[in-house]
């Protein structure tokens, strides 16, 4: 099985007849899992090609008709339900439209009274305070017939506009009665004003726009019948019509319950078959990332102890071969010094490359396996990285460290070394920074990194890029060790890196854990 799923760069590739069988034998073998036919690669066996069947209808013909009538039933009703829904909003409108004619009406008619008894106030007592209704009337009247014209001109008969047409006179008749009265009155004194009172001139006015109004009002009363009896019937009718379709749902719901039941059992057994195929895809892929995720680890502990084992012999070949040649240089720099001044130059010149070639092997000693780091620990570590770094970008640096410097593990000191140095790289080749700020910090319990810089900040979704090497091997050495990492940008700008490691109990603390279990 292992060999069936082997990564293509880990496994070399067969022979081309070794392929041709195994496509062969695992192309019957597929075949036979899905129970169809078995398909050879030999061209010396015919192929035969497969007589297409005639589809099957999915359901019954006696489940399809009743399904296609309900369906037909339900667009019928809808659309007639959709109209008397329209009739309903129609007659509604017209019933709104009588009774604001109504009140319009009413309005008018309790105007003209007002306006009467204001004159009339005023003819009896004489003073002008009466006449404060009349005056006040006279406007609302025109509004009001403005109104009713508006109205009837969208919605009315001719026979409520030509009814509306001799309301409209007699209001004009009786206001002129009105002014009439109110002018004789001043000019000729409340006897002449009496008089004409007597007449009976003003009652009949009135009596005949009482009339009419009433004739107004009982047209839009039987208005307002008829449309209420529409709308009863209306929506009786919609009350039927839903009872019918709500019938015909229920009948469509126990066809389709029960097309639903047969179809149960198939779907479930679909559902277990894809989910033990992925279940097993799941299991296959977390063993083989399980398998890369080891063999990184082991790549990066292999690399390291390469390096380290470089390192040691660059030291100890490379700086013996420039510690002696320095020192056969510097004596016979000494034995013709004085006598020949051009040699001595070019000695003394020698003797500075083989000085510059020492820090040239200091400085690749400590890019390889840091001296520091084995020897004084991982705090004096990541100050001289930090200073030498900032020293040679010109940027200010702050750099937080533990005040007693406990002995981490080599694997978690390399670890946050490595993702130190990646990180200070990503800040001089692409932050434009101008501080960054560096803190370790350690409990008992874990060991904690922090790196952050004021520059342009990590770009958005540079932290899950699959590109970006440098962030996936930081990531991959925290998790290798079991630790958190995370990597984004802050409120403030720039770029922040968090780095949390567990630290594992050393013997001492266990045998004292132990101790402290044991029974006394």
């Amino acid at each position: 099985m292992d060999a069936e799923f082997a990564s293509p760069a880990l496994v070399a590739n067969p022979a081309p007849e070794a392929r041709r069988a195994d496509d062969a034998q695992g192309a019957a073998r597929s075949s036979v899992e899905r129970n169809g036919p078995v398909a050879y690669s030999d061209p010396s066996v015919p192929f035969k090609t497969a007589r297409a069947r005639p589809l099957k209808s999915a359901l019954p013909l006696k489940i399809v008709i009743p399904l296609l009538l309900g369906i037909v039933a339900s667009l019928a009703i809808t659309v007639y339900a959709e109209f008397g829904f329209r009739r309903l909003e129609i007659a509604n409108r017209q019933m709104a439209i009588a009774l604001e004619m109504q009140a319009a009406l009413h309005e008018a008619l309790a105007l003209i009274v007002d306006a009467e008894t204001g004159q009339r106030g005023y003819l009896i007592t004489g003073k002008e305070e009466y006449l404060q209704p009349y005056q006040a009337a006279l406007p609302k009247i025109g509004d009001a017939f403005h109104r009713l014209r508006e109205l009837l001109v969208l919605h009315g008969t001719p026979e409520q506009r030509d009814a509306l047409g001799k309301l409209n006179e007699l209001f004009g008749k009786k206001l002129l009665e009105l002014e009439a009265m109110i002018a004789l009155y001043k000019k000729d004194g409340p006897d002449a004003a009496q008089a004409l009172i007597n007449t009976g001139i003003g009652r009949r006015t009135m009596d005949e726009i009482r009339a009419t109004v009433d004739q107004m009002l009982s047209t839009h009363r039987r208005q307002i019948d008829d449309a209420t009896r529409r709308w009863s019937g209306d929506i009786a009718f919609a009350r039927l019509g839903m009872e019918i379709m709500t019938a015909f749902t229920v009948a469509l719901l126990l066809v389709v319950w029960l097309l639903a039941r047969r179809d149960a059992q198939q779907r479930e057994e679909r559902r277990r078959s894809m989910q033990q195929d992925q279940d097993r895809l799941e299991a296959l892929v977390q063993d083989r990332t399980a398998d890369l995720s080891e063999l990184s680890n082991y790549l990066q502990v292999v690399r390291e102890d390469e390096k380290s084992k470089l390192a040691r012999d660059i030291h100890d070949e490379l700086g013996g071969v420039l510690v002696s040649a320095k020192m056969d240089v510097a004596w016979v720099e000494k034995r013709i010094k004085g006598r020949d001044p051009e040699a001595t130059v070019k000695l003394e010149r020698a003797l500075q490359a083989l000085d510059d070639g020492v820090q040239i092997k200091r400085r690749i000693i400590e890019d390889l396996r840091p001296t520091l780091l084995d020897n004084l620990g991982l705090a004096a570590a990541i100050d001289w990285q930090v200073n030498d770094f900032c020293n040679r970008a010109g940027l200010k640096c702050t750099l937080v460290l533990p005040a007693d410097d406990a002995q981490l593990a080599p694997r978690v000191s390399i670890a946050l070394y490595r993702i130190l140095q990646e990180a200070l790289t990503n800040i001089g080749k692409y932050a434009r920074a101008k501080n960054v700020r560096v803190e370790l910090s350690q409990t008992s319990d874990n060991v904690a990194l922090l790196i952050e810089d004021d520059g342009v900040g990590i770009p958005d979704g540079a932290q899950k890029n699959k590109l970006s090497h440098g962030i996936s091997g930081m990531r991959q050495r925290v998790r290798a060790l079991q630790g958190e990492f995370s990597i984004g940008r802050p409120p403030e700008g720039g770029t922040r890196i968090e780095v949390n490691i567990p630290l594992e109990p050393t013997a001492t603390e266990q045998g004292a854990a132990s101790r402290a279990d044991a029974p006394a």
